[in-house]
């Protein structure tokens, strides 16, 4: 049901096309290279058409002739019923008629994708054909270029009050048990000790699927996705592995670091390794990740985990509607946001997807890390992070600091080498930013430098470093320090020494993240749409060992397990939850931040949504909202318009409730208060009130509508854009 009712749509539709020219990528992993990397480019080799026909996962009865196949509310697509066999058969005949169009017109082009369940389309190679020669073809009503993306449980588990819900499933072990949650990734390592199968975890009824080398009890699927037929659905690089030990780690494992075992968020959950990312590759084209959505969706998982994403953009291409589709298939969908904050309109596609719960980064309680040593320091030391491979600090090390920028024309970034060898012997001392950790150990390295000490650009705690193939050890340290060390005068001593081995340690948690990328989208609606710990996250990596990791690609997959806990809890108790009710339930719920790495304001719908997760509310919302967050789009600041959205309000707990309903300044709600009884709705109509415009740019005003009961309170960011030029 479209939920928008605009009384005046006078020129909106043509506003909303209007976007802002540049906007920078989105990632779904944190670059912890340093490294400004290119995503969601236009690969003009491939390419997709789509057929007029909605997908199997959005048909609702329409043709005459052929029943509806999308799910009913709460429920999971069948496509083993008569009504989906036979729709689907109406798609495969579509999509044979162009074929056999292009072999004859076309005949350099290659069909490399079939979608039916959750995209009525075909992905093609185009061989030096162009869009509008694929567009001529019967039935084809879009076409577009195939883009590229790239990848974005120790403590972490407590901040989103997971335990509660543990017990209330049964216990830690085998909360979660029974459902699948699909990982598009770089793999899993099906033989890591973190991502073993519980005792008594058995195989499921049709399963395990794809290549059998690379399953077991808990990874229950093994499929790659990629152009070469040569790879293989085996983990070889451990982003999807470390993503897969938050979602569902098995509980209680000891780590290599540390004192306290590990657990993921769902440990009773199986896992499904959807390989996009297969070998050493690290970026996938938008039809393979579209393909393995669509495989997912048809094996039967139940939440799909997307730490990944690309450049944003307006309207909905491929991706946003496959995922899309997911969620009318009853799968829930989870995203991460992208690493391209601080600065609006950085969330990245697909991701940008209204249907999907889209996931902001707030940082973990704790971190592993050594210190750095110097008498300037107050207390003497500092927190110090270490990198990976090359860059990583194995053995104390001492030795004296001397700073990159005196011998580089004050340059302090290290991006570009310089002459001869005048850090021969010595730590060099050089700042965070524009190009790669390793880029800037291997210039110290090759300038005659032991060791490099990098330190914060922002106001940030230091982060575990990536720094593969890095010649020598690095740490690094945060921006205060780092200015006091590279100001030391001549008189003072210089001498710095790195501790050894790490210690975990406290830092400050449910901070909004330094990296995380801010709403909203290009069509200017409310993104993100929750928030999760997503620094210093400790998790399985690809042969056995645990790293930190940071990003929105660390904080989605704890929406993942949260997701998947919820359905197995609404399972248990009856409740046929689906994606909207677990998406209604983790933003209602969500609370504030406790504020800020960069100190902007955390209590912000354009930086976290309706909030960090709780899991112990959202098991019993107080009430749910539908949608759960509204965006109004463009609006005019004068004129005679009227800006509404209706949501609609249930009651999901067991006694007559009464809602107080409160807006603002910036929208007014048409019912103060309503008496609703269990399980029963009713529709608010939510109406712009503040049109005021203060600057010639857009204005971005958002917001929370709170509604409490005596059950407890939900609430439900908005958004508008104040355009002073409409």
């Amino acid at each position: 049901m479209n939920l928008r009712r605009y009384r005046s749509i006078i020129g909106i539709i043509v506003a909303m096309l209007l976007l802002l020219t540049a906007v920078n990528p989105a990632l779904g992993m944190v670059n912890v290279t340093d490294e400004p990397q290119p995503a969601g480019q236009q690969d003009a080799e491939y390419a997709y058409v789509r057929f007029s026909d909605p997908p199997i996962a959005s048909y609702d009865g329409t043709v005459n002739g052929y029943e509806k196949t999308k799910p009913s509310k709460g429920q999971k697509i069948n496509l083993t019923s008569p009504a989906a066999k036979k729709y689907g058969n109406r798609l495969e005949a579509q999509r044979d008629n162009y074929k056999k169009w292009l072999a004859k017109h076309l005949p350099q082009v290659q069909v490399v994708t079939e979608y039916s369940v959750t995209y009525n389309g075909l992905g093609l190679k185009l061989n030096g054909a162009s869009l509008n020669d694929i567009k001529a073809g019967p039935g084809a009503v879009e076409t577009g270029y195939s883009k590229t993306y790239r990848k974005t449980m120790s403590r972490s588990t407590g901040l989103i009050d997971a335990p509660p819900l543990w017990e209330a499933l049964g216990g830690q072990a085998d909360a979660g048990a029974g459902i699948k949650v699909g990982v598009i990734d770089s793999g899993i390592d099906q033989a890591h000790p973190f991502l073993q199968p519980n005792a008594g975890m058995e195989m499921p009824e049709g399963f395990p699927k794809g290549d059998e080398r690379f399953t077991s009890n808990k990874v229950i699927v093994a499929k790659v996705f990629h152009q070469d037929p040569w790879q293989t659905a085996q983990a070889v690089e451990s982003h999807g592995t470390h993503v897969a030990g938050t979602v569902a780690g098995k509980a209680g494992t000891m780590p290599t670091l540390g004192n306290s075992p590990l657990s993921g968020v769902a440990p009773g959950a199986y896992l499904g390794n959807y390989n996009v990312f297969p070998g050493d590759v690290d970026s996938a084209k938008s039809l393979f990740i579209a393909k393995a959505v669509e495989e997912a969706v048809a094996d039967g998982m139940d939440v799909l985990n997307l730490s990944l994403g690309g450049t944003p953009h307006k309207g909905a291409d491929l991706l946003d509607m496959t995922v899309n589709a997911a969620t009318e298939a009853g799968v829930v969908v989870v995203i991460s946001a992208g690493n391209e904050g601080p600065g609006n309109y950085t969330v990245g596609s697909p991701g940008t997807a209204d249907k999907v719960i889209t996931v902001a980064a707030t940082t973990n309680s704790h971190t592993f890390a050594m210190f750095l040593e110097n008498a300037a320091l107050e207390g003497g030391r500092t927190l110090a992070t270490t990198g990976t491979d090359g860059g990583k600090v194995t053995e104390p090390i001492t030795g004296e600091l001397d700073v990159w920028s005196k011998y580089a024309g004050g340059d302090s970034l290290a991006c570009t080498p310089i002459s001869d060898t005048p850090l021969a012997g010595k730590i060099a001392l050089i700042q965070r930013g524009s190009c790669t950790f390793t880029t800037k150990i291997n210039n110290a390295a090759a300038a005659g430098a032991t060791a490099v000490v990098i330190y914060q650009n922002v106001n940030a705690a230091p982060i575990p470093m990536s720094s593969d193939g890095a010649t020598i050890p690095a740490v690094m340290i945060g921006k205060d320090a780092g200015a006091l060390l590279s100001e030391l005068s001549d008189a003072q001593d210089h001498t710095v020494t790195i501790t050894y081995p790490p210690s975990e340690e406290n830092v400050e948690p449910n901070l909004v993240a330094d990296f995380t990328s801010w709403g909203p989208t290009p069509n200017y609606t409310l993104k993100p749409d929750v928030a999760a710990p997503g620094v210093n996250i400790y998790s399985s990596v690809v042969g056995g060992g645990y790293e930190m990791y940071q990003g929105t690609s660390m904080a989605a997959p704890h929406v993942a397990g949260s997701a998947a806990l919820l359905l197995a809890n609404s399972r248990k108790h009856n409740f046929e939850w689906g994606p909207d009710e677990v998406k209604a339930a983790l933003m209602g719920t969500a609370v504030d931040a406790t504020g800020s790495v960069l100190g902007v304001d955390a209590i912000d719908p354009l930086k976290v949504g309706a909030g960090i997760i709780d899991l112990e509310r959202a098991t019993n919302p107080a009430a749910m909202a539908f949608p759960s967050s509204l965006s109004f789009g463009l609006v005019r600041p004068v004129g005679n318009f009227t800006y509404e959205m209706v949501v609609t309000l249930t009651n999901p707990t067991d006694e007559a409730q009464v809602y107080q309903i409160q807006g603002d300044s910036n929208v007014q709600v048409s019912e103060e208060s309503i008496m609703l009884e269990p399980g029963a709705s009713s529709d608010i109509i939510v109406t712009v009130a503040n049109r005021n415009a203060q600057t010639g740019t857009p204005e971005l005003v958002r917001g929370y509508i709170t509604v409490t009961s005596e059950a407890g309170d939900i609430r439900i960011p908005y958004l508008y854009v104040i355009d002073y030029n409409r």
